[in-house]
């Protein structure tokens, strides 16, 4: 079942979101902790089911961040909001360092 932002589907009852970001070469430990950092203060959708998850095959040094959100456009509103931040940019500064590019994927949750 292929469903976009936006689009209602029954039985779907929420959205992940998943961003992966590969950090260079033994910098992972350094992504990760600002990841951490970045839950702790930014205003984040469902803070509490927020998860940052490491590699254990695949591309080495890749650190995902997920969040749980109601619906597409709580994401979207949420992220324009922490983008627009004097933090954001500093902190983003500060990944961008550490990092080689990344992807971002939504999925449907449906159970």
């Amino acid at each position: 079942m292929h469903t976009g932002p936006g689009r209602s589907v029954e039985g779907v009852r929420s959205a992940s979101r998943q961003t992966g970001v590969p950090a260079k070469y033994g910098r992972g430990d350094e992504l990760v902790e600002l990841f951490k950092e970045w839950h702790r203060t930014a205003d984040l959708p469902n803070k509490d089911r927020a998860r940052i998850l490491t590699d254990a095959t695949g591309r080495f040094f890749t650190v995902i961040t997920e969040y749980e959100v109601e619906n597409f456009t709580e994401w979207e509103q949420s992220f324009s909001r922490m983008m627009g931040t004097p933090e954001m940019e500093s902190w983003f500064q500060r990944m961008t360092d550490v990092t080689e590019g990344g992807s971002r994927e939504f999925y449907n949750i449906v159970q």
